[in-house]
């Protein structure tokens, strides 16, 4: 809870923190002489180590998704008017039977998640959210075990086994594990796509560019912005497939390239050809794409999340256009986390275990930087990935920033970071002290540069949102303490101020309610709902029966045939026989 906690419940967290803190010693402990002790030969030892590292990956975000299910947060999920909402009941028709959407148009959003958490709720249930987390958590754990298999076949064991735990052990990607976005899966898909090119890469059959294509394909279903990373590769395939005299092999492009165009179009046809023959128009993936890049550019958009625009796009041509995209361009690589439907540092507030100290961005990409610049003779090698997060970030930068499209960036971001590590670590060992030095001044001022710093960074909206959850909850108290907060810090929200009065006048707190419904009648005269609730609390007050009868005919004008509107009427008739 964002609130100020009591004695009891700080004592409760501090000890929650303190045993998470203590198994996660042991775990690294045992952990560690695990991975010493090894012995086994080289493919069955990578075998075990990803393993491994998607065992640990697995236990946090599983003690995570555990200590977050109970938690009012976790109700997010379902909460009103949020992109939650509207993929679980998405995937709830599609568990229930309804596999094609009929009557809904073309796929308004990426249809890969909505699929897949039907297909969870097919086999556990339409309301089992937890075990479908649960399935979410393997995924992340899968997700970590392919960072070490990628890291170990791009640069070497260690570096694979370091961006691996790293991974493991990133507070947003083990946040997400607990939301229903598509956020785990999209970074799954973005890891295994790179991970698949790889693999291609090292025996260019067409067999295995088929399959990256198709893996491809199935990551454009999850996010369509992966769509320009898949055209990256096709545009380097000369580059990614030339021989060791530098010269392209025309002919293994050729095959490559038709091979891995096919694969991602048999992945991509399926959705292209419900949105034609049920949607009624030839959309390739999903529709969202214009309307959200509108929200994201116009005169009045703001580069993190977003807020709905009054005012209209501007100009691919214009200055303001660019302007616009280059501050979003920097702005990417800030340290803050900016929040969409659900605030994750309100998330680490409320669990021990988010509130761990896992690796923070702010951190994580000064010292990938060091590892891209002692990788650079490996250029060549990683070219494709260097392709793909470079394509990746051209595409959210075109929209806007917020924390969960930057992970499929990240993840595989952390190659480099593991890279960066293991350089300074060489370095000091080496005693080369002046390159040691430099990197590590590089890494300090570039980290001083983005840090966020200390907060806070729960708003006003977050508090609301966690107000009405108590309220669905029914603990009102706690729903009231929350909407006044964010009353007070979104002071010209009609219905933060109408819904603080009804919570206040059912706890019998009739002074503060009367403020809070007369201060929302203020700002919205012709909200009926404001009237009539204040009109109830006056006359229940027994003191303005006038102002009270004023209130609920202003409420019965507006809407005579709303809600309440007949509970007005009786009111009203009562009052006719004071």
């Amino acid at each position: 809870m964002s609130g100020t906690p009591t004695r009891a419940e700080r004592v409760t967290k501090d000890h929650r923190a303190g045993f998470w803190c203590q198994w996660v010693r042991v775990l690294g402990r045992t952990s560690r002489a695990m991975l010493l002790r090894l012995n086994l030969r080289s493919g069955q030892a990578a075998l075990a180590r990803a393993a491994l590292v998607g065992l640990l990956a697995l236990l946090v975000r599983v003690a995570f998704v555990l200590d977050f299910a109970p938690r009012p947060l976790f109700d997010s999920n379902l909460a009103t008017g949020t992109d939650m909402e509207f993929l679980v009941g998405w995937a709830r028709r599609i568990a229930g039977g309804d596999l094609l959407g009929r009557g809904t148009g073309p796929f308004w959003w990426a249809p890969w998640f909505p699929y897949t958490l039907g297909g969870g709720f097919a086999i556990l249930g339409q309301g089992n959210l937890v075990g479908a987390a649960l399935a979410q958590a393997v995924l992340g754990a899968l997700t970590c075990s392919l960072v070490y298999l990628l890291g170990r076949r791009l640069l070497d064991e260690g570096a694979g086994l370091v961006a691996g735990l790293l991974a493991a052990a990133y507070g947003p990607a083990i946040f997400y594990t607990g939301i229903f976005l598509s956020t785990t899966l999209e970074v799954f898909l973005a890891v295994a796509i790179l991970l698949a090119v790889t693999v291609a890469r090292a025996r260019p059959t067409p067999r295995r560019w088929l399959g990256a294509g198709i893996v491809a394909g199935l990551g454009c279903l999850a996010r369509p912005n992966f769509l320009l990373g898949v055209a990256a590769f096709g545009i380097l395939l000369p580059v990614l497939l030339r021989r060791p005299d530098a010269r392209p092999d025309w002919n293994l492009v050729r095959r490559a390239g038709v091979a891995f165009a096919l694969g991602a179009v048999l992945a991509i046809a399926p959705a292209t050809a419900r949105n034609w023959v049920v949607g009624g128009r030839p959309v390739l993936v999903s529709a969202a794409g214009s309307e959200t890049f509108r929200i994201a550019n116009s005169y009045d958009s703001t580069p993190l999340n977003f807020v709905y625009p009054k005012k209209p796009r501007m100009p691919l041509a214009s200055a303001a256009f660019w302007r616009h995209q280059a501050r979003k361009a920097v702005m990417f690589w800030w340290g803050f986390e900016p929040s969409q439907n659900v605030n994750y540092y309100l998330g680490r507030e409320i669990s021990p275990v988010l509130g761990l100290p896992w690796i923070p961005f702010w951190l994580a990409v000064p010292l990938a930087v060091v590892g891209v610049w002692a990788t650079r003779r490996r250029a060549h090698t990683l070219a494709h990935v260097y392709a793909f997060l470079g394509a990746y970030y051209v595409s959210v930068v075109a929209f806007f920033i917020i924390a969960r499209w930057r992970l499929p960036l990240v993840i595989p971001l952390l190659l480099f970071t593991a890279a960066g590590i293991l350089a300074l670590l060489r370095w000091v060992a080496a005693r080369q002290w002046g390159q040691a030095a430099a990197a590590t001044a590089v890494a300090a001022a570039l980290a001083l540069v983005i840090y966020p710093g200390p907060g806070p960074f729960i708003f006003a909206a977050d508090h609301g949102q966690l107000g009405y959850i108590f309220a669905n909850r029914g603990a009102y108290a706690e729903a009231a303490h929350h909407l006044a907060r964010a009353a007070a810090g979104l002071p010209e929200q009609a219905a933060l101020h109408r819904d603080l009065g009804r919570l206040l006048h059912r706890l019998g707190r009739a002074a503060e309610a009367r403020a809070a419904l007369e201060r929302a009648v203020a700002l919205a005269p012709d909200d009926a709902a404001s009237h009539r609730h204040l009109g109830r609390l006056l006359l229940a007050q027994g003191g303005d029966p006038g102002r009270a009868r004023a209130h609920l005919a202003r409420a019965l004008a507006l809407a005579p045939e709303g809600p309440g509107a007949g509970e007005v009427r009786t009111l009203l008739e009562g009052l006719e026989y004071r």
